[in-house]
């Protein structure tokens, strides 16, 4: 008889959608040959449309109630998606021979009764306090108080599982020390039924791109940067705004008028990202605000684009300055020239394209699927033993 294992994530699994939803699809993937799997979501998928569900003023009104009677013990992006889980959710979780718990938010306020798996991915403490310095102010010192929240429930997760993982160790070093660490996978090229690898794109086209979904703050900021401040430098220097990309889900109309202002090619709603990724010479990551591990800069590398990315969007990676990548300081004329250094010299792009494929070799899915399955026989044997 097969182990009954539950993948518990608030939004559905999705391939080519947020990093929550794609983390629970690779979850799915490596597990689902092996045991049987069932899953247990309750946010709408931020693929489809708005991210939530359509509610009455009055349900809205009983969300909020809920969520703040929860924040009163748990923290606020916790509480928040909590009120909105089944009433169920922590009877539901039981009698399962493990339960996979697919970031904090995930976790039912009784913690942990049954033998458990929590996938972190990131440190999200530590993003709130960074965007609480960013900020300043009344705001900021909210976000700083999250942080601190966060740190401490996380810590508590991480204690009570029989396993918790995150996506990279400076990630996990940061929310408990016996946090270990399962990377994420590079993404498939095409529709993700064809199951291509990312590495089979056709050499490098001439555009420079920037990929995201682009409702998501960081993602957002970042592209209206690009626009406003990054494009006329680049002018400057004698690349056509329209030969840079800016591709990704549900651009917010400020971002449309500011494209649409500076000539930027603004692509909204590809249904394949890699056909965008396959045109790139150059992938940009300008990221300011407090954000993960980006898959967009895994799957260029894998892809074989070399990328410029600012200090904050190589967090977790570790590409190397001048060798796997070109780490820029989020300056327009900084930016710019390490941007135009890449495009005036295929040589330099070369060697930093093959550098950066090989510093993602252990992300291929195959190895990462490997990983899960070990961690999860792993945990459940563990668990049956200390009955």
């Amino acid at each position: 008889m097969e182990d009954r294992v539950l993948v518990v994530s608030p939004r559905p699994a999705r391939p080519d959608g947020r990093g929550d939803q794609r983390r629970t699809a690779e979850i799915l993937r490596a597990l689902s040959g092996q045991y049987d799997v069932t899953t247990l979501s309750w946010l709408p998928d931020v693929g489809a449309g708005d991210w939530r569900a359509p509610t009455s003023g009055h349900r809205r009104w009983a969300e909020w109630v809920r969520a703040a009677a929860g924040a009163a013990v748990l923290p606020a992006q916790v509480a928040y998606v909590q009120s909105l889980a089944p009433a169920t959710l922590a009877r539901d979780v039981e009698g399962y021979d493990l339960v996979v718990f697919v970031t904090d938010r995930a976790v039912p306020r009784r913690l942990l009764r049954g033998p458990s798996l929590v996938d972190f991915i990131d440190d999200l403490g530590e993003q709130a306090r960074r965007r609480g310095r960013a900020a300043g102010g009344p705001v900021g010192l909210l976000w700083r108080i999250e942080g601190r929240r966060l740190h401490r429930f996380d810590r508590r997760v991480a204690r009570r599982a029989q396993l918790s993982v995150a996506h990279s160790a400076a990630d996990a070093a940061g929310i408990d020390p016996g946090v270990g660490v399962v990377p994420l996978s590079i993404a498939p090229a095409g529709p993700p039924e064809t199951g291509l690898p990312v590495t089979g794109l056709p050499g490098t086209g001439h555009k420079v791109v920037f990929l995201g979904n682009l409702f998501y703050r960081p993602n957002h900021e970042a592209a209206i940067w690009i626009c406003r401040h990054l494009a006329p430098r680049m002018a400057a220097l004698g690349v056509a705004p329209g030969d840079i990309v800016v591709a990704g889900r549900r651009p917010p109309p400020d971002l449309v008028a500011a494209a649409g202002h500076a000539g930027v090619d603004l692509r909204a709603d590809v249904d394949d990202l890699s056909t965008v990724l396959a045109e790139a010479a150059v992938v940009l990551a300008p990221m300011a605000l407090g954000v993960g591990f980006l898959y967009k800069i895994l799957d260029a590398c894998g892809a074989g684009r070399a990328c410029v990315l600012s200090p904050l969007a190589n967090a977790g990676l570790d590409l190397v300055d001048g060798e796997s990548a070109l780490i820029a300081v989020r300056e327009p004329d900084a930016f710019a020239q390490a941007v135009v250094s890449l495009l005036d010299d295929p040589s330099l792009r070369a060697r930093i394209s093959a550098n950066a494929q090989a510093h993602v070799a252990p992300y291929q899915p195959a190895q990462v699927d490997a990983t899960w399955q070990r961690l999860v026989r792993e945990t459940i044997e563990a668990a049956r033993v200390s009955k």
